[in-house]
């Protein structure tokens, strides 16, 4: 099994393993003290607060020694409700019970006072197992103060596991919590309320607090009761019970009575989820950690573990405070922290294995270094052993190759397959400066090709698009006019895969210029050319014309003039290639001008008319200016020759702009010659190139006048170019910056 294989497999079998540990943990509510302690906390952060419609009548110590020890005397009672009802509260709810009876004319005074004020509300109490087989038995109040109440409910709250009083009960069977029978009988509530409520505590209740004989003595306004929920119940110390609650200590059972009313009145009550939501809460945000860490990693495993965490705790502290949803994230937290350490481990150990077995592998391979031994048996000791080994030998491997890479003499690049500098060598240096073959900057191979172009076509050098079988070889030129034989050679991987490319620059200027001078010297000494011709022509002009036939004498004059222009043609060609050009700031449309009143002979003999558009302004181009003068008399006497008798010719002086943006002034001469073909016009400007025969009427010359051409513009930084096409003439186009952007 590979690496991969391995990795998803562990991946699936930690994922689901932890889900499954997820699931039997929400099942067991094992964690529930924990989730208490994050309830408890978030709890504190609620928002929402009381809307002040409720009012607390305390039956307190101050109440106990002014109206005498408890249980009061019913009439007491009856004086409170009196002095309650007066005050038109919305309800009263005494959260005392009545389930006995007492003296029957308090109890009547009692009844008397519930009837009258129409909307007090009175407690049952709730015996546990007092019925047969263990059920619930109910002990209501009495049936004279039950009939005259306009409701009855238990007070019983629920106790967690850490004795902590969270919940708010369900009904018992139809018989209702005592704030549940309030709040349903101002038309809230309709519905049968369920289980898994929670009361949602918050500090700082402005409710209204009484004390119950500052009530009975008439001290209180009225007008302080008036529309509100008044709560009566007993807060003297040793008698009402007080019980602990998230955040806030203890409080008397009346203030809890309170919270819970306050929850119901502004729909406030948070809902403990059910077991389906808080299984899919446990359980999706361990698939989310594992689905962040691997098996390929999207994010930093911590990073991972962090954005899970806080997504979780976020998730449902808003689902709380805002959603008044519950749902517990103690056991989706506790699962995220399992399953973090246990993928790392095993990610760890599979690579451990992983690595061991290709170190030993790569140890085996043949080397031209020393081995190095090996310590440990243990898998972790040996695997860092190999690895270590491994390093030192990458480090004198690489140090080797650039020690050999810099012993060669030619500039070499390393390049990756989109031409991004690795290695260069000092050669390298050298010719492109320091900085500029730094490896590791994207783009700079490209950039550095950007300085050559193909010689001959001019066309620019790129890395090749795909590996080819075997090196590439491209014969380039640079702007100032050297020579270099461009080497790619396509590098593979062990498997086969191609990697990069090495790249060699070789200067070629010194020998190429040997051998063409060398060539031309002796093609001028084989023929001995320009004495013997002169000689020639001059014996043709002297002798007598009975010596000589007519027609032998043409002839005889035609090879010799033919062969002294070829004599001009190198010597032309030589200077425009070796001379050291005297640069000054000329005209270009000025110089154009020279050139046509110079073949103005020939234009008239072949009745060719001409047109000359120079713009507006100006071109002004620093050139070598005989020498231009001759490119441009060349290119003019060849649209001449190939051009038929009676035809037009146009010559166009204009600026426009090159491939870098920047203007350059342009020359171009419009002929209605034959035309070339595709293949003829891309080696126009070599030397003795000419067109084939078939393309027009045959004319003198050997090949040498636009590669004059493109010898002096090249060497002008320029470009000449020309476009054709078989039957429509042609067209060669002169470019050179202008005199103000630059210098040749």
């Amino acid at each position: 099994m590979n690496l991969t294989v391995r990795l998803k497999t562990e991946w699936w079998i930690i994922a689901v393993l932890v889900s499954l540990l997820a699931v039997v943990l929400t099942l067991g509510d094992a964690l529930s003290r924990l989730d208490n302690a994050a309830y408890d906390h978030l709890l504190q952060l609620d928002p929402k607060k009381s809307d002040g419609h409720i009012a607390l009548v305390e039956i307190d110590d101050d109440a106990l020694a002014q109206l005498g020890r408890w249980p009061w005397d019913r009439g007491i009672h009856a004086r409170l409700v009196a002095r309650l009802s007066a005050a038109a509260p919305k309800a009263i709810v005494y959260d005392t019970l009545f389930t006995e009876p007492g003296a029957p004319a308090g109890d009547s005074r009692l009844a008397g006072a519930i009837g009258r004020a129409g909307n007090v509300f009175l407690p049952f109490f709730v015996s546990a197992g007092g019925l047969p087989g263990g059920g619930n038995r109910i002990v209501d109040p009495i049936p004279l103060l039950r009939n005259a109440a306009k409701g009855t409910g238990f007070t019983d709250f629920l106790v967690d596991a850490d004795g902590v009083m969270r919940s708010a009960p369900a009904p018992i069977g139809s018989r209702l919590h005592l704030m549940d029978d309030v709040h349903r009988s101002i038309g809230k509530g309709a519905q049968m309320p369920g289980s898994g409520r929670l009361i949602p505590f918050t500090p700082g209740e402005p409710w209204l607090r009484i004390p119950a004989a500052s009530l009975i003595a008439g001290k209180v306004p009225v007008q302080d009761l008036r529309g509100k929920f008044v709560l009566v119940g007993v807060t003297a110390g040793g008698i009402g019970p007080r019980y602990s609650v998230p955040g806030l200590g203890t409080m008397s059972g009346l203030e809890i009575n309170a919270q819970f009313l306050r929850g119901l009145l502004a729909d406030l009550m948070i809902e403990k989820a059910g077991i389906a939501a808080r299984i899919g809460f446990a359980v999706v945000p361990v698939w989310l950690l594992m689905l962040l860490m691997g098996p390929f990693p999207r994010v930093s495993p911590a990073l991972g573990l962090a954005a899970a965490t806080a997504t979780v705790l976020a998730a449902a502290g808003l689902l709380l405070l805002l959603g008044r949803i519950w749902l517990p994230p103690a056991t989706a937290v506790l699962a995220l922290c399992i399953a973090y350490p246990i993928w790392g481990w095993r990610q760890l150990a599979i690579t451990q294995r992983f690595m061991h077995r290709e170190l030993l592998r790569l140890e085996a391979d043949s080397t031209i270094f020393v081995q190095r031994p090996r310590k440990g048996r243990q898998p972790l000791p040996s695997t860092i052993s190999l690895l270590t080994a491994a390093i030192t030998s990458n480090r004198d491997m690489k140090h080797f190759v650039a020690e050999r890479l810099d012993q060669l003499p030619d500039a070499t690049l390393v390049t990756n397959g989109e031409g991004k500098i690795l290695l260069a060598n000092a050669s390298a240096g050298n010719l492109f400066g320091p900085e500029q073959v730094r490896s590791g900057e994207p783009g700079k191979g490209a950039a550095l090709l950007g300085r050559f172009r193909q010689a001959g076509s001019q066309e620019p050098i790129r890395f090749p698009d795909m590996p080819t079988a075997g090196p590439l070889s491209f014969d380039a030129m640079t702007d100032d006019g050297h020579f270099f034989a461009i080497r790619f050679a396509p590098q593979r991987s062990v498997d086969g895969g191609f990697v990069g490319w090495i790249v060699q620059f070789m200067d070629v200027s010194e020998a190429k210029a040997a051998q063409r001078q060398r060539d031309d010297i002796l093609e001028l000494l084989t023929h001995d050319m320009r004495s013997p011709q002169a000689s020639i022509l001059a014996v043709l002009e002297t002798a007598p014309s009975e010596n000589i036939a007519p027609e032998e004498a043409r002839r005889i004059r035609h090879y010799a003039e033919r062969t002294l222009g070829l004599a001009d043609g190198f010597v032309q060609l030589a200077r425009a290639e070796s001379l050291e050009y005297a640069l000054e700031d000329v005209a270009l449309g000025d110089m154009m001008i020279d050139a046509i009143d110079d073949l103005w002979p020939q234009l008239t003999a072949k009745s060719i008319s001409i047109d000359t558009a120079d713009g507006e302004e100006r071109l002004i181009v620093r050139v070598e200016r005989s020498l231009m003068t001759r490119a441009l008399i060349n290119l003019l006497d060849n649209a001449i020759k190939y051009s038929p008798v009676g035809s037009h010719i146009r010559c166009t002086v204009r600026q426009e702009p090159g491939d870098d943006n920047e203007l350059r002034a342009i020359c171009e001469i419009v002929d209605e010659g034959p035309g070339l073909e595709e293949e003829h016009r891309h080696r126009l400007f070599e030397r003795f190139h000419r067109g084939p025969l078939g393309a027009g009427r045959r004319t003198d010359g050997v090949g040498l006048g636009l590669s004059f051409v493109h010898t002096v513009v090249v060497r002008h930084r320029g470009e000449v170019r020309c476009a054709s096409e078989a039957g429509r003439g042609a067209t060669f186009t002169l470019a050179l910056p202008l005199a103000d952007q630059g210098q040749a």
